[in-house]
């Protein structure tokens, strides 16, 4: 083996025991009740593993809010291996991100020749506190995923950059293909092949024209414009409400989201997931601020091109790849997440790794002490990092913090600890905290109802009946609530009512066991329409 074969085994081994340090912990982690539950035991597609039947489902209908079969066949997959422990998804998420950073490490190793930058800055980026959302969440599958189809392709057009061989250029589409599949956030892609051109393949100083190297890119582009139609459809719901939103607000929000991801990258401390009653959205003068320091920082970068042309390439990187996720159009739940921030940090990591050395080569006559100052950034991180991965671990301690640092004005937050400890039968517990909720935001989605079943399990049926009415306002039909309501009458005194509501349910639902509670506990169908005066 070589000295540069050695060297390459060492960083790949360095990097991924920095990974495993940092992520093995979820492997004993729960499912967080933020989707989790969702996408693996409630999702009727992965009772079986991996089916034709399933498959076929998963290529042809839109699941839990998006189009993403291979993502759905990558948990078919765990279930088929681990069955439906979290610990399984939880392995699978740790192996794609470690994946990711070898995958990361080989690009830039093999696109520059230098291994120690290309070292850094997949080690920053692999253990940035900013990546502990994606692994850790068992429902950002798709990030980790995607971005190891995203980064496969890269490392397969480095290959034919250098080759042309046609069979790298049909491995980076193909790589393209699944990773649309996996998550739509892919639609960059093309951007991303064309700033790789700039650095550090340098295809624009090698004598090929703009108009060759866009030709090249035509198949790439078709694809992101299909799947951008098909995310906007898909989306089409949350995209009507942030139609309504004027230019001016969308590019406030925009330079608050490129400055925010910024800033959380230079100090990552305090992460916590945002909602729409604690999120900041700068508006006026800070807004106007904040797009001229971006602004600022943008002509800064393209004027270090010819010096420095991977901060330039990092930086364009950061703007391009954050742009579909940065508030222009609003197609998720959240303004700001620190998933959104898994592929474009990339290029932030390279614009310091490549930008510092050049500006301390030009002081120091040995650089060689980067290295310390480098190797003590990237442990300072792993640490930062491993904190922030283990406030997944379950509900009570990942809500508990958001709870803590928003200042108790998350609603979501709180009503998710109320579940946390009506599943735990503490009822009191989850009362409170169903009812601070509601103080937060009444609207909070199903606080009402929620709060009914913690009332019911204390005995406070009544209230609980009222509790299940209100919430039955908000979304009429609802079989959760409307099968408690029945029985809350029932058990509050409230016959007739009760039978009325119980007789609904089981026409509406014959088949459910728990809507035939009421109807025996009556003493049967006759007797309940007796009292309902049917």
């Amino acid at each position: 083996m070589t000295f540069k074969n050695k060297q390459t085994a060492i960083f790949a081994a360095l990097l991924a025991g920095l990974v495993l340090a940092v992520y093995w912990q979820t492997t004993g982690f729960e499912f967080i009740n933020l989707d989790d539950l969702e996408y693996t035991v409630l999702n009727p597609l992965l009772k079986d593993g991996l089916t034709f039947a399933e498959i076929k489902e998963a290529f042809t209908s839109i699941q839990l809010r998006t189009y993403m079969p291979v993502t759905i066949l990558s948990l078919m997959a765990d279930v088929q291996i681990f069955g439906l422990k979290p610990s399984g998804f939880h392995f699978t998420n740790t192996l794609l991100h470690l994946l990711n950073t070898l995958l990361l490490f080989a690009f830039l190793y093999r696109a520059t020749g230098s291994g120690w930058k290309s070292f850094f800055a997949a080690a920053l980026w692999a253990v940035h506190p900013l990546r502990a959302e994606s692994v850790a969440w068992v429902a950002e599958r798709k990030d980790v995923l995607a971005g190891f189809f995203f980064l496969t392709g890269l490392l397969a057009y480095c290959e034919y950059a250098r080759s042309r061989r046609p069979v790298f250029y049909a491995t980076t589409l193909a790589a393209m293909v699944l990773g649309l599949l996996s998550k739509s956030i892919v639609v960059v892609f093309p951007a991303a092949l064309l700033i790789a051109d700039l650095w550090p393949l340098e295809r624009f100083r090698q004598g090929e024209t703009p108009k060759k190297l866009l030709i090249e890119k035509i198949p790439f582009i078709s694809l992101s414009i299909l799947f951008s139609g098909l995310s906007l459809y898909v989306h089409r719901n949350t995209f009507h409400m942030q139609g309504q939103k004027p230019l001016l607000g969308r590019l406030a929000d925009m330079s608050t989201a490129y400055l925010h991801y910024l800033g959380e990258t230079l100090w990552p401390f305090g992460l916590v997931m945002e909602d729409r009653n604690t999120e900041v959205h700068l508006t006026g003068l800070s807004a106007f601020g904040a797009g001229l320091l971006i602004l600022a920082l943008t002509f800064l970068a393209w004027k270090a091109r010819k010096t420095v042309p991977a901060a330039t390439a990092g930086w364009c990187w950061y703007l391009a790849l954050l742009f579909p996720v940065s508030g222009v159009v609003l197609l998720d739940f959240f303004f700001v997440a620190d998933h959104f921030s898994y592929l474009p940090h990339i290029g932030l990591m390279v614009a310091l790794v490549w930008g510092t050395e050049n500006l301390c080569s030009r002081f120091l006559k040995d650089t060689r002490s980067l290295a310390v100052v480098g190797g003590t950034l990237v442990v300072v991180l792993s640490v930062l990092c491993f904190r922030q991965v283990s406030l997944w671990k379950n509900d009570f301690i990942f809500f508990g913090y958001i709870d803590k640092m928003t200042g108790g004005q998350s609603a979501t937050a709180k009503k998710s600890l109320g579940i946390a400890y009506l599943n735990s039968k503490k009822f009191e517990e989850a009362y409170s905290y169903f009812t601070q909720a509601l103080l937060v935001d009444p609207s909070v989605l199903q606080g009402f109802g929620y709060k009914g079943h913690a009332a019911a399990n204390l005995g406070r049926y009544r209230e609980a009946a009222q509790l299940y009415r209100i919430e039955l306002k908000r979304v009429p039909g609802d079989k959760d609530f409307s099968l408690m309501l029945a029985n809350a009458l029932v058990m509050a005194g409230d016959l007739p009512e009760g039978a009325r509501q119980a007789l609904e349910n089981i026409k509406k639902w014959p088949e459910d066991k728990v809507a035939w509670q009421a109807i025996n506990f009556l003493g049967g169908v006759a007797k309940a329409k007796m009292l309902a005066g049917k």
